[in-house]
């Protein structure tokens, strides 16, 4: 299985793979929190093959979770945030120039 990542549910951002911005400006792209339509809720870094810390996110079907990029994240709930759109650049392929019009404040 290749790279394949998902939009923040809030921010519609890109999940980055951790490996991509490691080291970079945009690290903070890849620590997501994964919020589950239980109540549940884990924090980590997201790994860019479908897994945060090591929980199998495609063992889950979509409908239960959300992800968000922990800087956007401010105690939404569950509820509130959208179904994650899968990203086009998959969570690796975009170049500095692209995360900076991206991710510009």
């Amino acid at each position: 299985m290749g790279f394949f990542s998902w939009q923040c549910a809030k921010s519609e951002k890109p999940v980055m793979a951790e490996v991509a911005v490691r080291g970079s400006t945009w690290e903070f792209a890849s620590d997501v929190i994964v919020l589950f339509n239980n109540g549940d809720r884990i924090s980590g870094t997201y790994d860019g093959y479908g897994r945060v810390d090591g929980l199998e996110l495609v063992d889950i079907p979509e409908e239960r979770w959300r992800m968000v990029i922990s800087k956007y994240y401010n105690n939404e709930s569950f509820d509130i945030l959208p179904k994650n759109k899968y990203d086009r650049g998959q969570g690796f392929f975009y170049s500095d120039e692209d995360l900076e019009v991206i991710f510009k404040e």
